[in-house]
């Protein structure tokens, strides 16, 4: 007779399944409010990275930004989000009523160069945002 192999707890693949995404969408919710805090007031102008739907071609986005009043300065590496600028109030709202989701005070140093260390200095950001 074989000695019966010693029990120990398994949590199994189902058990790493749950934690993953459990982990997962406690992450998609923290940045989900994130983002929503960090977006820039409708009456803001200047230089700002305008995010449109991910589904908007690029012409599309480019011609948004002029009809809004803007100046695109560059595309990123993200198809559907553009750095724009536009001097005086408002510019915001003109861009969301042009096609954009939202839009965010541009960080003056790319996260290529800074990864997850990037930390903002725009102090037109909410208060929430801001590092003095």
């Amino acid at each position: 007779m074989t000695p019966a192999a010693p029990s120990s707890p398994s949590f199994g693949h189902g058990f790493a399944l749950a934690l993953g995404a459990l982990v997962l969408a406690a992450w998609t919710a923290v940045m989900g409010v994130s983002l929503k805090q960090a977006a820039l007031e409708e009456e803001a102008g200047g230089t700002v990275l305008a995010v449109f739907p991910p589904s908007t071609p690029t012409g599309e986005a480019f011609a948004a930004v002029i009809r809004a009043g803007g100046e695109p300065l560059r595309q990123t590496w993200i198809p559907f989000a553009w750095v724009v600028r536009a001097e005086g109030d408002g510019f915001v709202g003109r861009l969301k009523r042009e096609g954009a989701v939202t839009a965010y005070g541009e960080l003056p140093v790319g996260p290529v160069l800074g990864g997850c260390a990037v930390v903002s200095l725009d102090d037109k950001r909410p208060v929430g945002f801001q590092f003095k």
